[in-house]
């Protein structure tokens, strides 16, 4: 009954959350107007806007004008399922849950929205912080041990960032990238937060490798944020299934 019910919420969430990613990027109202076709703007019905079930029954395509249904609708409510279910088994506390719930929630969005159009939606590490905020004082956190990572990492990173646009003259990394590297050091600590570094740059560097076999161009421009989401995610997932212990690692 409960697998049931955290899947019912997880394509729930997921279907919100394709809207926070069409509608975010182009600054528009994310309550109104009610679900639209993105091609003719025909409003959907409730019946054609069902997660996951109307993607497969409309077989990709739109009701109202046939249009292809771009396959990141249905990801995004699978990953959504795949996350609720996953809290449910394998995180115990239920602060834990509603904080895990939040920020990977969010960083599912900004994987989405970097990837489409280089955007990282600032209220949306507005959320995070201000709930991971909330999360540590009520547990009665030393707030420092959080502080200070996340004030470490971007230091680090607007220095290096404003040397390296001096240098090569041009921007290496942009500044939304950078306050997401701080939002997630505030959540996981130094550490992990390097280890996520480090993984998102593998991915990268697999990415760029791709990019220019295939398009042969001079300068290629990646979606650092889109990987830093997704690593910051499994990394958090891994160490929580190997019940691995940060909490002396806060800082270091």
């Amino acid at each position: 009954m409960m697998l049931f019910f955290m899947i019912l919420i997880g394509v729930s969430v997921g279907s919100f959350l394709n809207v926070l990613i069409h509608r975010l990027p182009n600054k528009q109202s994310i309550i109104f107007p009610s679900s639209y076709c993105p091609h003719c703007k025909e409003k959907i019905p409730w019946y054609y806007n069902i997660p996951i079930v109307s993607f497969l029954i409309l077989k990709g395509l739109s009701n109202c004008c046939n249009k292809s249904i771009s396959i990141r609708y249905l990801f995004v409510e699978i990953i959504s399922m795949v996350l609720w279910i996953w809290t449910y088994y394998y995180i115990p506390n239920i602060d834990d849950k509603i904080l895990f719930l939040i920020f990977s929630s969010s960083l599912l969005v900004i994987m989405i929205t970097d990837y489409n159009h280089f955007y990282i939606p600032f209220e949306l590490n507005i959320l995070m912080f201000i709930s991971a905020l909330t999360f540590f004082i009520y547990n009665d956190h030393n707030l420092w041990n959080h502080f200070l990572p996340m004030l470490l990492l971007l230091a680090y990173f607007i220095v290096l960032t404003l040397l390296t646009t001096i240098v090569l003259k041009r921007d290496s990394m942009g500044y939304g990238d950078i306050i997401l590297i701080g939002i997630i050091g505030f959540w996981l600590g130094l550490f992990l937060t390097l280890i996520i570094i480090v993984f998102a740059s593998l991915l990268s560097l697999i990415h760029w490798l791709f990019l220019k076999a295939i398009k042969k161009e001079e300068s290629i421009v990646l979606p650092f944020g889109s990987t830093l989401a997704m690593s910051a995610i499994l990394v958090d997932m891994t160490a929580k299934i190997l019940q691995f212990d940060t909490s002396f690692l806060l800082i270091w």
